[in-house]
């Protein structure tokens, strides 16, 4: 047993579990403090990972040589590419995931990895102080035990746990999620430290019993992956064994992991769609002044893109239904989780309104939903690399930032934990930019501009998304995973290798001519586009909307032959890949211009300690805002509210820019 790391990781979340991974493959010692072993990575709300955005942070997570693409899609009983109808920048990967699942294999993967120690405890108070700058420094923990555990640097990553209160209609308890303790001391010591804490508030819904769930009376929702034949017996006698299953799947190609060798396994399975009625909206209106969101008990704040549905009934009063999604909770559960009806609303009232929708009358509550407050702390107190700007070598991930998503958190998590292990080895920090990772673009959103709400990904949050697709994100990051140690040299020749297959095939389609013979043009025209009058470079014809890889292979043999030569597993992956660089080259090579531009800013950097209220040539709200942000260069200036481009001018005049 030792007591000295070079990087304590609290909290076993998302964040928890990406940032202890990396610390530890990067080549610092780490030691996992959480408060329940059995729980690392809960899927505190619902069992999906991915979604708008979402995906994308996965998919980067992923090219980093990060963990969580690999775990959902081991555990995945649903998957699907969203967006499919718009263009390739939003398409966007979503599964949903076996929750029990999900925890046994991000705990085979902690297991597995050297450096890397877990203890079960909560850590109450951390050990601070003085350092040669004059700010304090974090020097380790110490748990509710009263262990003390000694690191050179600290990554908070505590979630809902601080401070935490759930709300059950009149109904309070103590907690930072259902049958687990919250976690006290933290927050007030890191207050009187300097520290701007608020308070924050989300909710969860229902879970319920499938076998209550009438299946004629609800719609269909089926994910990407086709079963094609499906048949399980089981034991009379051992309810849970198999005695026969065959199963054939189509899978689609389509997942968040770059390795050719993860690939979902599991069985899938639908969700379904139900919708609330007139009726139930009556019920939950006449109870209104017994929800803690309408009574006054809670006054923190929740997130307004993902409300409860007493929320709705008020804020959308005109609307006489809302859909509800009805997701499983693993491969073979009963246990489903209902999208759409976060509520802390009292339980009685949250089940008799779900039993007025008619596939729901047979109702049965394994639990009932409950909001949740908890505190969190001003994320513009943060530097780029996620380190604390008054607490020297303390780092902040995930919701304790004012954040909420399982993979807002994880992405968070992963740069923490690179920043903290190299802090310690005293190499280069990790600072991903707004054209380079949506990864980027969260943290620099959460430095500058801070938060007044649970701060969700959005794809119109990236002023850069053409260049921030899911499909090339190994492109992207892989080169940089690699550098840092996380990705692996495999994995990089993988992302090479696949680069120069597809850059093969965009030369050959920008060579080979197509003749408009008669059968070509017969076939241009039932597409809808105009025939051939002069011979034409492949790659021109699949400029056009109406043509795809898929269509001119069919028409245009040569080209099906070509596609069927790549000796590459990740065929699909290769072709979709270049067809998305040959339809959108001009946008992409626009945009790309555009970010060269503004990537000039982000070179030009603030000296520390720099006196901005002593600059009377910046407005007066310039000079406030700057001096409460502490931007490190003039990018992260531009993006503060209240600095205009004249003040952005002053800056660069006395930099000597």
């Amino acid at each position: 047993m030792r007591f000295d790391y070079d990087v304590i990781v609290v909290g076993a979340g998302h964040a928890g579990c990406e940032a202890a991974a990396a610390a530890a493959k990067i080549g610092a010692s780490v030691l996992l403090i959480t408060t329940d072993m059995n729980r690392v990575a809960q899927l505190s709300c619902n069992p999906a990972v991915g979604g708008i955005a979402k995906g994308q942070i996965v998919r980067e997570i992923d090219a980093l040589g990060g963990q969580t693409g690999i775990v959902a899609d081991l555990t995945a009983i649903q998957f699907r590419m969203l967006n499919r109808s718009k263009g390739p920048a939003v398409w966007s990967p979503r599964a949903q995931v076996d929750r029990t699942k999900y925890i046994d294999t991000w705990r085979q993967i902690l297991d597995s990895i050297p450096n890397l120690e877990m203890y079960q405890d909560t850590v109450s108070e951390l050990i601070i102080d003085g350092a040669d700058n004059g700010n304090p420094r974090v020097r380790g923990v110490r748990t509710v035990m009263n262990i003390e555990f000694f690191a050179k640097t600290v990554v908070l990553t505590n979630g809902t746990f601080l401070n935490g209160k759930m709300h059950f209609g009149e109904h309070k308890a103590e907690g930072g999620r259902i049958a687990e303790p919250a976690s006290y001391g933290l927050s007030e010591q890191l207050a009187g430290l300097g520290f701007r804490v608020g308070r924050m508030k989300t909710g969860t819904p229902a879970r319920i019993d499938g076998r209550t769930i009438d299946m004629a009376l609800v719609e269909t929702q089926s994910g990407d992956d086709r079963v094609i034949e499906k048949r399980v017996e089981k034991s009379a006698d051992a309810p849970c064994v198999c005695l026969k299953k065959d199963v054939v799947i189509e899978r689609d190609p389509h997942k968040f992991s770059y390795l050719p060798e993860v690939e979902r396994t599991l069985v899938p399975r639908d969700c379904y769609i139900v919708h609330t009625n007139p009726e139930a909206h009556s019920l939950l209106r006449e109870n209104l002044s017994r929800s803690p969101m309408y009574n006054g008990d809670i006054q923190s704040i929740g997130p307004r893109y993902c409300p409860s549905i007493e929320t709705k009934i008020v804020t959308f009063a005109d609307k006489d239904s809302h859909q509800l999604f009805l997701e499983p909770e693993g491969e073979t559960t009963e246990e489903f989780y209902i999208n759409g009806f976060s509520s802390s609303m009292p339980p009685e009232v949250q089940y008799e309104a779900l039993r007025m929708i008619p596939a729901l009358e047979n109702l049965h509550f394994y639990r009932p939903g409950y909001a949740i407050e908890y505190d969190f702390f001003d994320p513009t107190q943060l530097r780029a690399t996620l380190e604390t700007r008054p607490v020297d070598s303390l780092f902040f991930a995930g919701q304790i930032n004012g954040t909420t998503g399982y993979e807002e958190a994880a992405g968070q998590g992963l740069v923490a934990g690179v920043n903290a292990a190299h802090k310690v080895l005293g190499r280069e920090p990790l600072v991903l930019s707004r054209d380079e990772a949506y990864i980027g673009v969260l943290i620099d959103d959460l430095i500058t501009k801070g938060v007044d709400e649970p701060y969700r990904m959005f794809t119109s949050r990236a002023e850069y998304r053409i260049l921030l697709r899911q499909d090339d994100a190994d492109v992207r990051l892989t080169p940089i995973g690699y550098r840092l140690g996380l990705a692996s040299q495999r994995r990089y020749g993988l992302m090479v290798r696949k680069t120069q297959l597809r850059d093969e095939l965009i030369d050959w389609c920008s060579r080979r001519l197509v003749k408009g013979t008669p059968e070509i043009n017969g076939a241009l025209q039932k597409l809808g586009t105009a025939p051939l009058s002069a011979s034409v470079k492949v790659i021109d014809l699949l400029k056009r909307p109406q043509i795809n890889f898929r269509i001119l292979a069919g028409i245009f043999p040569p080209l099906r032959k070509r596609i069927d030569a790549i000796d590459d597993a990740r065929k699909e992956e290769i072709v979709e890949s270049a067809e998305i660089l040959i339809k959108y080259e001009g946008y992409i090579r626009r945009e790309r211009e555009v970010a060269d531009k503004m990537r000039r800013l982000e070179n030009v950097h603030i000296p520390d300690g720099f006196d901005f209220n002593s600059i009377n040539s910046l407005s007066t709200e310039a000079r406030q805002k700057l001096s409460a942000h502490r931007p490190e260069t003039i990018g992260q200036a531009s993006r503060i509210s209240g600095v205009s481009p004249a003040d952005v001018s002053v800056l660069l005049l006395l930099l000597g820019r």
